[in-house]
């Protein structure tokens, strides 16, 4: 396992991972050999239902992910067998299900345990009343959330475990861009993708981004989620490369810029954490 860090560096190199590759790139380092059509489709299926707002008929399904109807179906009652998905026999609709995690586990935070981070990330977000994330990229557009606490106040913000992102949205979106090996052309264009709640542009971006390589932590006021306010601070590899991102997500107007230099070195102390756990 790569050695990590919770501190900048001044130029991270970028290793190129499979799922980076489009087209061709691609197919040259795939393994050889014929594709199976029922696990092509359940990926299909479960790939649809990570994305779904709320449970969805077979009908539909098939329909989005242009899966014949029948093979869908048996694909479905598979998948609820094996917990990979939920079915609610009054609605008749399938969600997914979070058995899906537990598969997932080995990937996520590059395998490293992070139950023993809790108690730590519990302690900062009721002390400082925020909710605690950490972030991963799982590709070369998403990032996925992989673990939380949640502050023991009333009026809290809830993030579910699994949700997909795109990578370069809210605070930690600008550490993965300026801890990154991309290309200026390649970030604006990623950057036209995301539909941001309270728009900015990209120049206003890349400034963002040039200023959180070089204090080692970013902030987004409302971009990502109007009416919050989330700080993040990398975890770097030894090539100096985002491998995740711990965040302090709160309600707008709840800390001052004068009362921030603490909670930056709370959430440093995490990542320093995060980064010892996965090390090993």
């Amino acid at each position: 396992m790569s050695r990590v860090s919770a501190q900048a560096v001044e130029k991270p190199v970028r290793r190129r991972l499979p799922q980076d590759l489009d087209g061709d790139d691609a197919a040259k380092i795939a393994p050889s050999g014929k594709l199976v059509g029922a696990v092509t489709g359940a990926v299909k299926i479960l790939r649809y239902l990570s994305n779904a707002r709320e449970p969805v008929g077979v009908s539909r399904i098939a329909k989005d992910t242009k899966v014949n109807t029948s093979t869908c179906f048996n694909i479905l009652r598979t998948l609820a067998v094996e917990d990979l998905v939920t079915f609610d026999p009054l609605s008749k609709t399938y969600s997914i299900s979070l058995g899906i995690m537990e598969l997932a586990r080995g990937a996520t935070a590059l395998g490293g345990d992070l139950s023993v981070v809790r108690p730590l990330m519990e302690r900062i977000a009721n002390a400082r009343n925020v909710t605690l994330t950490l972030w991963q990229p799982v590709s070369a557009s998403r990032k996925v959330l992989v673990y939380s606490a949640l502050a023991r106040s009333a009026m809290r913000i809830h993030m579910a475990i699994g949700q997909r992102m795109p990578l370069f949205i809210g605070a930690t979106g600008r550490l993965f861009a300026a801890f990154t090996d991309i290309s200026e052309r390649e970030l604006e264009t990623r950057f036209r993708e995301i539909n941001w709640n309270l728009p900015l542009t990209f120049d206003e971006f890349r400034k963002q981004v040039e200023e959180a390589r070089e204090s080692g932590w970013a902030r987004d006021d409302g971009n990502f989620a109007a009416g919050t306010m989330s700080i993040a601070v990398p975890i770097l590899d030894r090539d100096g490369v985002a491998v995740m991102a711990v965040t302090a997500t709160m309600f707008a107007g709840h800390y001052s810029d004068d009362s921030l230099p603490e909670l930056v070195n709370d959430l440093r102390e995490v990542a320093a954490y995060v980064a010892r756990v996965i090390e090993h």
